[in-house]
């Protein structure tokens, strides 16, 4: 295993806290906000590798993660096609870098456990406006805490806190959502429990 800080640099900067298909972030007047984020997330993750060529591996990237927006705006769109693709090139910018970010304050384990929980909860949230499971512009706060929670259970080998968290979430929809969308309802807590032991086992095999 390899650090991956600016893959997840890159995937946390569009994928955590942010919907991709709204049309606040595909706005060109609002772009300053994500900008702000996008840069403090960067510096977060690299801040102890901002030398020798670090101070222009990190920046570049950053403006790299700039041109995939700005693509975004220009066309109105995303496609998960591009998603992927973008997320392909800063794995593999991450691969090439390696030698310069083995030093990371951030091991590659607790980077792999970011990289996995943003992947079953907002990356999740983003599959499912994807395949209109959810509104394009439909927030997704319940169902990504209660996949949330499932992923830190089962990671932790917690298999009865999985199931009880399960059960809450789908207690909480029915008992206090007031339009209950019952694909969601089906496919949130699936998604969670299927990526959450799959990135389980990745973790075994990897470390």
């Amino acid at each position: 295993m390899f650090p991956i800080t600016l893959f997840l640099s890159h995937f946390v900067s569009d994928f955590a806290f942010s919907n991709v298909y709204s049309k606040k972030f595909l706005d060109r007047t609002n772009y300053y906000k994500h900008l702000i984020w996008l840069i403090l997330v960067f510096l977060a993750f690299n801040f102890d590798m901002l030398k020798g060529w670090g101070l222009l591996i990190v920046p570049l990237s950053i403006i790299l993660h700039m041109a995939f927006d700005l693509f975004r705006i220009n066309t109105k769109q995303t496609k998960l096609l591009h998603e992927l693709l973008f997320l392909a090139i800063f794995l593999f910018l991450s691969y090439i870098f390696k030698p310069f970010f083995q030093n990371s304050y951030l091991t590659t384990i607790f980077q792999l456990y970011i990289v996995g929980m943003v992947t079953t909860t907002s990356f999740g949230s983003y599959l499912f406006r994807t395949f209109n499971i959810l509104g394009k512009e439909e927030k997704d706060t319940i169902g990504g805490s209660e996949r949330l929670a499932i992923y830190i259970f089962a990671l932790s080998r917690n298999y009865l806190w999985v199931l009880i968290a399960v059960a809450a979430g789908l207690a909480y929809k029915f008992l206090f959502v007031k339009k209950i969308n019952y694909k969601e309802m089906v496919f949130s807590p699936i998604y969670g429990v299927v990526v959450s032991y799959l990135w389980y086992l990745l973790m075994i095999i990897l470390f």
